[in-house]
């Protein structure tokens, strides 16, 4: 029996990790398929259906408690990993205790996987992380336990933002790097650009490192409209998404616009009251979280003139790709991957990282005023731009075709 094991936080519990919907319908080449969320709460609650053959099993981890610690201490690759900080001359207790508490969620997470007996009844087994991180080292230590029974076991992981840029991340240190990349078989970032940085730090692990887009279905062509100028945003509103900037940029507005945003968050006061006060030539709408399928139909229901992603960090947001497969330009921030789906001019508008209010409600002008012939070609280029890079249908089938060579 050939088996997949997927080591997911929560789907298909929850919010989260939506764009796995599009994924597990094209897992091919397994014999039977086993989705392993690790990182429930509790009263978590399935929220995505599983086509058939399918079948999640909830990870129930043990906390080791404080005495986990002392004991991972001993550890080889602990070991290893506290001789490299030392002598790099980054280590501090900080970066000590952050690795330790990586390595303590691994082992709880496989000693967890363990547990379930279909795992020892395989001839092969590939393990799949989604996230380069705890889940990922989990599978190293599962891999050495399943080889030991005689099990054939490949070991792969995607890997999307924060776990690919170290800067982004508390104490600027990711745990664990070299263990990963020299336990994983194959690391696939979502982005040429996650693929470059990981790469460009660790270069002597380049063959095993390749870009993987993810992709989204084809819900069919529509096409942006100005009617209205109505521009779309879709996050969770979280710091890291910059709202507020889309605020402050419309309230200097001296044309109509309608602002919708999809999705909910702790900042969803602060926006909303920051809305509230934007002059009457802008509505807004907040439609609080919506399901995939629910933002698909409003695509579909609705004429879209741009859709809006001013992140601070991205890999590349599914967010966009969707947008581009219904033919909507994309005003974005030029952060992570997301130069890869939206060009300069091509499919919309790239602004700087540290873009200022008045640069992005200027590129909202520029789209707003550009004759209708141009503004249809920008149309044109981004379902274009999507169906050569970001089809669910050619991506996935192409990545399970190389994972299973």
């Amino acid at each position: 029996m050939k088996l997949l094991v997927l080591l997911t936080a929560s789907f298909p519990y929850d919010s989260g990790e939506e764009f796995l919907i599009n994924e597990i319908n094209y897992i091919s080449g397994f014999d039977k398929i086993l989705i392993c969320p690790y990182n429930l709460k509790t009263g978590s609650k399935v929220t995505k259906s599983l086509p058939p053959g399918v079948e999640c099993i909830p990870l129930k981890r043990v906390d080791g408690g404080q005495a986990a610690y002392a004991k991972l201490l001993f550890q080889p690759c602990v070991l290893s990993e506290i001789g490299m900080l030392l002598q790099t001359g980054r280590f501090s207790f900080s970066r000590l205790h952050e690795a330790l508490f990586f390595m303590k969620h691994a082992v709880e997470i496989a000693d967890a996987l363990k547990q379930i007996p279909i795992l020892y009844q395989a001839d092969q087994i590939c393990i799949y992380s989604y996230w380069f991180y705890d889940a990922a080292a989990a599978a190293a230590l599962l891999k050495k336990d399943l080889i030991k029974h005689g099990i054939q076991i490949t070991q792969i992981s995607r890997a999307h933002g924060f776990d690919i840029h170290q800067d982004r991340s508390k104490y600027a240190y990711l745990p664990m790097r070299g263990y990963l990349l020299k336990q994983v078989d194959g690391l696939y970032p979502c982005s040429k650009n996650g693929e470059d940085t990981i790469i460009r730090q660790y270069p002597q692990y380049a063959g095993k490192i390749h870009c993987a887009y993810l992709g989204t279905v084809d819900h069919g062509e529509k096409h942006g409209s100005r009617n209205s100028f109505h521009i779309l945003s879709c996050s969770g509103m979280v710091p890291v998404k910059r709202l507020h900037l889309i605020a402050q940029a419309l309230s200097k507005a001296d044309f109509d616009v309608y602002w919708t945003h999809i999705g909910s968050g702790p900042l969803s006061d602060e926006i909303k009251n920051m809305a509230a006060k934007l002059p009457d030539c802008v509505k807004t709408e907040f439609t609080g979280q919506m399901d995939n399928a629910a933002i698909m139909d409003y695509y579909k229901t609705n004429n879209i003139a741009a859709c809006v992603n001013v992140s601070s960090s991205e890999g590349i947001p599914v967010s966009i790709m969707e947008a581009c497969s219904f033919g909507i330009p994309i005003i974005a921030t030029d952060v992570g991957g997301t130069s890869e789906a939206v060009v300069e001019g091509k499919n919309g508008f790239l602004l700087p990282a540290n873009f200022t209010p008045e640069s992005l409600l200027e590129k909202l002008r520029t789209l707003n005023e550009l004759p209708e012939e141009e503004y249809a070609i920008l149309c044109e280029n981004s379902r274009e731009i999507w169906a050569k890079k970001f089809s669910a249908q050619n991506n996935y089938k192409n990545f399970y075709e190389v994972i299973n060579l």
